[in-house]
């Protein structure tokens, strides 16, 4: 059986901030493990192939802010089976980018099997998922979606919730329940036959493309015209982007799932007891990471006393505790969260506030991933902004001017080969150069190690949109 795994990976993490930010949600991060959420996803769908099961290339949808870390993340495990990226021009909920990928995967084999997958999920258990997975897989026919369910362990109100029937391993799913308040959920698990919705979903290409075509017939020919008139350049295609902003946004169980009945569909459930979380909260913690014999479960620099059931995760500073219970501390670079894990779920309703004045706070952290590197913003003030740069070896920013700012760049390791106007010359450690106002410019690293810089910038706007990019091998506009 021929399949190709999907891989969502537009989601944003709001209720992991301050760890998980915008442009580096939770799915970029080692949160659990020894490699981050969307790797282990990755690692997970290409276990599925043995003699039985061929992969024919994986797919992975996500958007233009997060590409970089996408391929950066690829390109650092070494992968041999295919896999494509393609990037939404606007976040449209699950729906439209289902369909992006039922197109891309119809195009190549009609009768590959799509294995749609969260890139933000945690699973224990690597084998009782793909023996899970492949039961689903050999239960698929035409006008029928397989879905993983998971047994639940609690009321939980951030969930959807599947209703079925049936003791055998296929079971037959009677409702979908979009996450229910706090009395519902505990009637839902006194009843049974009840299991929290995995957002796992497994179909052949032409079933969810005739299926979201009368669920949804907007988000069908719009996105069908995205991709007809996408882009390709050397990593990514682009769905066209007025034809794809169009499309209306909804997700796979509003459009398709929910309405089965009526679109004539067959939905079945499998249940997955693998160890399973969405890592929804910091509250996953508790489930997944083994706690301290006072219930406690630390990361960093942590110290505490008479302190218990608390959770605290500590990057850069830190982090103390003293006669304090029930609590979650999370302390970056440039934030602190303290919440009583009571009230952890309401973290999404804080960030909402947060978005009102501290934007920026939502946004990134400090430090800043791009595709040729990283910067670290050391310290920043009206007047000027000071950072340390690293650019891998064989990378380079782009060539570019700004408008607002003046540059001063001192190397503190390696060799910088920099462009000023028409003029290129190699800076060492301990050596320095100016970029005025306007002034053409780039940073080159060409030797086989990382080069660091640090950067004083200074002027009376330091934002990092103030940048005109004239050549850039990344892709990248202004």
């Amino acid at each position: 059986m021929n399949i190709t795994p999907v891989i969502l990976c537009g989601g944003s993490g709001t209720r992991l901030w301050p760890i998980s930010r915008k442009n580096f949600p939770k799915q970029f991060l080692n949160l659990v493990g020894d490699s981050t959420l969307f790797q282990q996803s990755l690692r997970r769908v290409i276990a599925l192939e043995n003699k039985d099961f061929k992969i024919d290339e994986i797919l992975i949808i996500t958007n233009e802010n997060h590409r970089f870390l996408v391929l950066e993340q690829i390109n650092n495990m070494n992968l041999t089976v295919p896999t494509r990226i393609l990037l939404e021009p606007e976040s449209k909920n699950t729906a439209p980018a289902m369909t992006l990928a039922a197109l891309a995967a119809d195009e190549k084999n009609p009768e590959s099997i799509l294995v749609v997958t969260p890139a933000d999920q945690y699973v224990k258990d690597l084998n009782k998922f793909t023996e899970t997975m492949h039961l689903a897989i050999k239960a698929v026919i035409d006008k029928a979606i397989l879905t993983l369910g998971i047994n639940p362990t609690r009321p939980e109100t951030g969930f959807g919730y599947i209703q079925y029937e049936g003791d055998d391993l296929i079971k037959n799913v009677l409702s979908f329940k979009e996450k229910p308040d706090l009395d519902t959920a505990q009637k839902f698990i006194s009843q049974g036959q009840y299991s929290w919705n995995g957002g796992m979903f497994i179909l052949h290409s032409r079933t969810w493309l005739d299926a979201i075509h009368m669920g949804n017939q907007e988000i069908s020919q719009q996105v069908r015209r995205a991709w007809k008139d996408r882009d390709f350049d050397q990593w990514f295609e682009r769905p066209n982007m007025e034809a794809f902003q169009k499309s209306p946004s909804d997700s796979i169980d509003y459009a398709v799932i929910e309405k089965s009945q009526e679109l004539g569909l067959s939905i079945k459930l499998v249940i997955l007891n693998a160890g399973w979380s969405d890592f929804g909260s910091f509250i996953a913690l508790d489930e997944i990471e083994k706690k301290d014999k006072n219930g406690n479960i630390f990361k960093g620099d942590v110290v505490a006393l008479n302190t218990n059931n608390s959770i605290v995760i500590s990057s850069k500073k830190n982090v103390s505790l003293l006669g304090v219970d029930n609590l979650i501390v999370i302390e970056t670079s440039d934030s602190v969260l303290v919440v009583n894990k009571d009230d952890a779920q309401s973290i999404k309703e804080l960030v909402k506030i947060l978005e009102k004045d501290h934007q920026s706070l939502l946004n990134e952290d400090r430090k800043v991933n791009r595709p040729w590197g990283w910067f670290d913003v050391l310290k920043i003030s009206e007047k000027f902004k000071v950072k340390l740069i690293q650019i891998d070896s064989g990378k380079s920013i782009s060539l570019q001017r700004h408008y607002k700012r003046s540059e001063h760049w001192v190397v503190v390791k390696g060799v910088a080969t920099i462009t000023k106007d028409n003029t290129s010359f190699d800076l060492f450690e301990n050596q320095s150069t100016y970029i005025e106002k306007k002034q053409i410019h780039r940073i080159s690293n060409r030797s086989d190690n990382p080069l660091m810089i640090i950067e004083v910038q200074s002027g009376n706007y330091l934002g990092e949109d103030d940048i005109e990019r004239l050549e850039d091998k990344y892709g990248r506009k202004n």
